[in-house]
C-alpha cells in the first residue's frame, strides 16, 4: 500500500528506503515485501553496501549528494533478520555498521533504525512512550552503539517505534525520533 501511494503521489520513479520494524515483523507477507523490494541487498537506487549475511535486504547503506545512510535492521540477531524478541543491536549488527562507518568521507552521516536509543517524551504533548521496549533495554549495547556513532561523527539517528515526535542531541549525535 505504502509502494501504491508513493508511485500515485510523487511518480513511479520516486526512490524509498525502509527501515524495518517491529509492525512489520508481525505480517511474513510486510517482510517477504521488504526483503524482495530490496533483492540480494542491490535493488534499491543508490546502493554502497548490502546488509551482513542474514540481513542482505534489511541493513543497507546508500549515498545521496554529501550525505551517507546507514539503515539498520535492529531484529537482526546475526542469524535471522526476523529474530524475536525486540530490538537491539547485536554483535553482527554493530560489527556492520562499525564496519560501513568506517568507509564513508561523507561529511553528513545518518543512522536509521526503527526502535530509539533513549526514548523521549513527545515534544507537543509530553507523553513518553516504550522506556525498557527499546535499545534502551539492553544499555550496555545501547551505549556501545552510541558511542560509535559519536566516534565516527554521525550526524543523527533517525528513529520512530515511539509513534512521538522528539529531538535531542546525546553526546554530540542528534537523536530524531520522527514516531
Amino acid at each position: 500500500r505504502v509502494r501504491t501511494t508513493l508511485d500515485t503521489v510523487f511518480g513511479q520513479d520516486y526512490a524509498w528506503y525502509d527501515a524495518l520494524g517491529n509492525h512489520e515483523l508481525e505480517n511474513p507477507e510486510y517482510v517477504s515485501y521488504l526483503r524482495d523490494y530490496n533483492r540480494n541487498g542491490t535493488t534499491l537506487p543508490r546502493i554502497i553496501r548490502p546488509g551482513p549475511p542474514g540481513a542482505v535486504e534489511t541493513c543497507y547503506s546508500f549515498d545521496h549528494g554529501n550525505a551517507h545512510f546507514v539503515v539498520t535492521n535492529q531484529y537482526f540477531d546475526g542469524a535471522s533478520d526476523t529474530a524475536p524478541g525486540g530490538g537491539t543491536v547485536s554483535d553482527a549488527l554493530y560489527d556492520w555498521v562499525a564496519d560501513d562507518l568506517s568507509r564513508t568521507r561523507k561529511p553528513y552521516i545518518f543512522v536509521v533504525g526503527h526502535e530509539p536509543a533513549y526514548p523521549m517524551p513527545d515534544m507537543d504533548n509530553g507523553r513518553l512512550r516504550h522506556v525498557e521496549k527499546s535499545l534502551d533495554k539492553h544499555p550496555d549495547k545501547r551505549d556501545r552503539f552510541w558511542s560509535l556513532l559519536a566516534r565516527q561523527n554521525v550526524t543523527a539517528f533517525l528513529c520512530g517505534h515511539s509513534h512521538n515526535a522528539s529531538i535531542s542531541k546525546i553526546n554530540g549525535v542528534w537523536q530524531v525520533d520522527v514516531g
